[in-house]
């Protein structure tokens, strides 16, 4: 005998961002639970089901994917975006809220929004299991209990290539199970076709507990993703608690984000800005510590027509951040939420998975040493040009990311820096920015740079690659002298002294 529970609730226009919670009980331990969500077209409604232990055991956002999803006790019959296991008896919790309303400080549902939740659970088999998407053979969430869930199946430290080097992925992307429209599959049957031999699964407010196990390697990622502005958890290992019924707000406040900034952070994982100079998308949170934050994604979909000038302006930013003292990492994201054929625009490129890419210098191929690798800013983001740069003082040898003080000590702070591009034709510019400001530019695929940062305390050094007719194609992070103690401390601060 099926047990069965139905919800149902109307939202009013002009009302707060809501968080509703229905429960139900549960009498007797079962083997599956089946949840259908049904809500108002357009709106990005979020359910979230707790189990009487308080673990999350069910994630859903209204996107692109089934509506309905199996939760099972055994892995492999439980649905994608599940945590399988004991169904225990008790009293469950189903959440409801959404972060999609008016960006101002009042956060005011924008149209008028229902939703219907049905729930039914039983013992034994499960008809129509095909009707579910599956979990998948890469579980990332295994059973447990606590609060919330921990990345408890994933292997940060397998090696899928031994080798150190160069290797190329993207830090932003998106399937059907937000809003977009490549399945987990696709998306690795892209990244194959795009060379990438990494890229983070970045969901709207979404964490995948599991993945298709393809050969390519796939980081745990969430985009935290508010009214006022979206960031990304790199090498997310825990249930982010974005809940804006939390005592601090959660998602949608400063003091939420600075809790939810300190929590990720404390797991190991990277807290990065993305997007922070697109609208409506663009970055608000102007009490945000530049402290807490690992990286800035610089360059956001470069087929979205907003975003070039976007991108010009984080990257002016991102020179001021470090011109303050700040090392934080410049990386890209591809965003990519449409299938590989559909363009932004009736007549321009398509927006894919890996462009633009980003490129780590990593000891090898496994998600802690990209994570790794990235915090020490050993990365250039590209659209094609390959950056060969190396920097020689004395008879030592640094590359983009390296820290060159002592050597520049032992060596009467002198330099000289060599570039070398691949992928790209002669026509090609290669600017050099020291500390901000253009000190060198050059045409061609290879440029020299010789310095002295004698009575210097603090010095960095990039390079941006530019098409004939002044479009982006490349940049790297810094190499760099010194340190300097910041004049400011705050996102918001440093906006206001560059204006």
């Amino acid at each position: 005998m099926a047990d069965q529970f139905n919800f149902k609730q109307k939202i009013e226009k002009g009302s707060p961002l809501p968080l509703f919670s229905h429960r139900f009980i549960l009498p007797k331990e079962r083997d599956w639970i089946i949840f259908k969500f049904d809500a108002t077209d357009n709106v990005w409604l979020q359910f979230l089901v707790f189990d009487p232990c308080g673990t999350l055991r069910v994630q859903y956002l209204r996107g692109n994917s089934l509506n309905e999803i199996l939760l099972h006790r055994k892995i492999e019959k439980s649905s994608a975006l599940t945590v399988p296991g004991k169904l225990a008896v008790g009293e469950w919790i189903i959440q409801v809220f959404t972060a999609h309303g008016s960006n101002d400080d009042h956060h005011l549902i924008e149209s008028d929004i229902s939703y219907e939740v049905g729930v039914e659970s039983g013992k034994g088999d499960v008809v129509n299991q095909s009707d579910f998407h599956p979990l998948g053979n890469a579980p990332w969430v295994l059973p447990q209990q606590g609060k919330g869930f921990f990345i408890n199946g994933y292997d940060w430290d397998e090696v899928k290539d031994q080798e150190e080097k160069w290797y190329r992925g993207d830090f932003h992307t998106h399937t059907i199970f937000s809003d977009g429209k490549m399945t987990r599959s696709s998306n690795i049957e892209s990244a194959q076709k795009q060379n990438l031999d990494f890229f983070v699964a970045t969901e709207h407010n979404i964490v995948h507990t599991s993945w298709t196990e393809e050969g390519i390697l796939v980081i745990p990622g969430v985009e935290v993703t508010s009214t006022k502005g979206h960031w990304n958890v790199l090498g997310v290992r825990q249930w982010p608690d974005i809940r804006t019924s939390m005592p601090d707000g959660g998602l949608q406040t400063e003091a939420g984000t600075k809790r939810l900034f300190q929590e990720m952070k404390n797991t190991g994982a990277l807290c990065s800005v993305n997007h922070p100079f697109l609208s409506p998308w663009a970055w608000l949170f102007n009490d945000i510590p530049l402290s807490m934050i690992d990286s800035i994604e610089i360059w956001n979909d470069p087929t979205f027509k907003d975003n070039l000038i976007a991108t010009e302006h984080a990257l002016n930013f991102w020179s001021n951040v470090w011109n303050e003292g700040y090392h934080i990492t410049g990386i890209g994201g591809s965003d990519s939420h449409l299938l590989p054929h559909e363009s932004y625009n009736d007549d321009g490129h398509p927006s894919l998975i890996g462009d633009p890419a980003t490129h780590v210098l990593a000891q090898n191929l496994s998600a802690s040493a990209i994570l790794n690798a990235v915090k020490q800013g050993k990365v250039f983001v590209s659209r094609g040009p390959f950056i060969n740069l190396s920097v020689s003082v004395g008879k030592e040898t640094f590359k983009i990311g390296d820290v060159i003080t002592a050597a520049l000590e032992q060596n009467d702070f002198s330099g000289t820096c060599t570039v070398t591009l691949e992928n790209c034709d002669e026509n090609t510019s290669i600017y050099w920015i020291e500390n901000g400001e253009v000190v060198l530019k050059e045409q061609g695929i290879n440029s020299n740079y010789t310095f002295n940062w004698k009575n210097t305390e603090y010095r960095w050094l990039r390079v941006d690659i530019k098409s004939e007719d002044g479009q982006l194609l490349a940049f790297t992070n810094p190499i760099y002298h010194g340190n300097k103690t910041p004049t400011v401390s705050t996102w918001g601060q440093l906006l206001q002294k560059i204006k």
